[in-house]
């Protein structure tokens, strides 16, 4: 999606970063996909996530750290906002491997120290992250994107989490589904509604939802985030228990 970002999207991230502390965690697909095929180097997807060998992992950083960090950071320079580019294994991230023989350095559910993010959002910076964990033994693993910002969204005990994609949000029928609970997501991945790289957003979503964080929004970074004063795309929420009376 980073090469498809249009400016209204990025306009509004600078908007609403004037009422909210603001920060932004990228992938790199597209680039890191094509950056293996040309040299041959074979990172098969499994159930949305890349598996990743030692020399896919070194094509991963290199994207993710160095090429799409730099650009989507300098596009919101552009537009005026105070960016930050971050590598997340610089002292920020910690994962363990999520199954080493099936997905190689591909990392869990991220352990984030907050102090150098707290610091930059205190200074009115908006940080980038590029989501690249360290294991308690030095290694550079992968993480999902939208793991990696359920992760940083709960350390912080964020108010609000929005997912990034190409499409306008959770699909059925060609129409937007606005709001989905976790039996509705279960369902929909039973029936392959839901299905490869979406998997991620909305399994990450559920994860992330908690006292503090009760909506999840999935929308399109083809459109501004808010129009007409409502959230666009679809929002993802904790199951309310009925009550008796």
């Amino acid at each position: 999606m980073l090469d498809e970002l249009e400016k209204e999207f990025l306009q509004s991230v600078k908007e609403l970063k004037e009422h909210y502390d603001f920060i932004v965690v990228h992938g790199a697909g597209p680039d890191i996909s094509s950056k293996l095929k040309a040299l041959n180097v074979n990172a098969p997807f499994i159930q949305g996530l890349r598996k990743t060998t030692k020399p896919a992992m070194e094509v991963v950083e290199t994207v993710l750290s160095g090429t799409k960090n730099r650009e989507l950071t300098g596009k919101f320079i552009e537009e005026g906002v105070h960016a930050v580019g971050l590598k997340g294994c610089d002292g920020m991230i910690r994962a363990d491997y999520l199954d080493y023989d099936a997905y190689g350095y591909v990392g869990t559910s991220p352990e984030v120290e907050t102090e150098l993010l707290s610091h930059l959002l205190s200074g009115g910076f908006l940080p980038v992250v590029a989501p690249l964990g360290r294991t308690e033994s030095g290694d550079i693993v992968n993480i999902n994107a939208d793991t990696a910002a359920a992760g940083i969204a709960r350390a912080l005990d964020a108010e609000k989490l929005i997912f990034v994609t190409d499409v306008p949000g959770v699909m059925k029928n060609k129409e937007v589904l606005t709001k989905l609970t976790s039996r509705d997501i279960n369902q929909l991945i039973e029936e392959k509604t839901i299905d490869g790289g979406m998997i991620p957003k909305v399994r990450g979503a559920e994860e992330a939802l908690s006292e503090t964080l009760e909506e999840v929004m999935i929308t399109s970074g083809k459109q501004p985030i808010i129009q007409n004063n409502a959230w666009q795309g679809t929002i993802i929420h904790k199951e309310r228990k009925e009550t008796m009376t």
